[in-house]
């Protein structure tokens, strides 16, 4: 069974939509749908914001379901000049920015039983990048598809300081606020995941209202690789 995680209502408003809802449960004031999109299994759940959230929600999730990948899917910051509203990221890794042991001579970003950068199952990643070809491949003014490194910490970033340090520090191209909590809960329980961002903003003052004027159309985005992922993926395959 396939785990489909947003932060957001509107992040996961299209997937319910297109969903066969078989059942829903209730855990920690958060809702698990099952059922089946694109005639694949699924749990579809929004886990609130930040990464302490995602992380009781993707828990819950791999305790209570028979969970065999996660996928995590929403709006994301850009960090590479060249992305742009609309663009599209596939995570090769994820890093949690704000964890700081520094003071022990560790690197930003560094957790003592895993290390520094995190990365998602690799054939989870190629099957996001075929979708994506599926679906624009050809097309006019498609959006750009980038695989990289996602920083995730519960901040927003607006100041371009921050994003430069991010993409220097860390090689960043996207920054969020769970991806790579949901990517450390699923590695500490020897689940497969991979995380897709559609970029809603880029940073600067404006940051947060671009967010909000954009969130629709990231969102359509979104749910349009995810939902041709399960479609012509072998189910199979993706997680053997």
């Amino acid at each position: 069974m396939i785990g489909i995680i947003g932060a957001m209502a509107e992040e996961i408003e299209l997937f319910k939509k297109n969903m066969e809802i078989r059942a829903t449960h209730n855990y920690a004031r958060t809702e698990y749908s099952v059922g089946s999109i694109s005639g694949q299994e699924v749990v579809l759940l929004q886990s609130g914001i930040g990464k302490v959230k995602s992380t009781i929600s993707t828990q819950i999730l791999i305790d209570h379901f028979d969970i065999d990948m996660i996928i995590f899917t929403g709006l994301a910051g850009a960090l590479a000049p060249n992305l742009r509203r609309g663009d599209l990221v596939v995570s090769n890794q994820v890093v949690q920015y704000d964890f700081d042991l520094t003071a022990f001579g560790r690197r930003h970003g560094e957790l003592p039983d895993i290390g520094r950068l995190l990365e998602p199952d690799p054939k989870l990643v190629k099957f996001m990048c075929y979708a994506y070809d599926d679906i624009f491949k050809g097309a006019k003014d498609a959006p750009q598809l980038i695989v990289g490194a996602i920083c995730s910490g519960d901040k927003f970033i607006t100041d371009r300081r921050d994003i430069a340090w991010l993409q220097r520090e860390f090689g960043g191209v996207a920054t969020e606020m769970e991806g790579a909590a949901v990517g450390y809960t699923c590695s500490v329980n020897d689940v497969k995941f991979v995380i897709l961002r559609t970029i809603s903003d880029t940073g600067g003052n404006r940051a947060a209202d671009d967010f909000d004027a954009y969130l629709k159309v990231a969102s359509e985005n979104s749910f349009k690789i995810v939902s041709t992922m399960l479609r012509v993926m072998s189910y199979r395959d993706a997680v053997v």
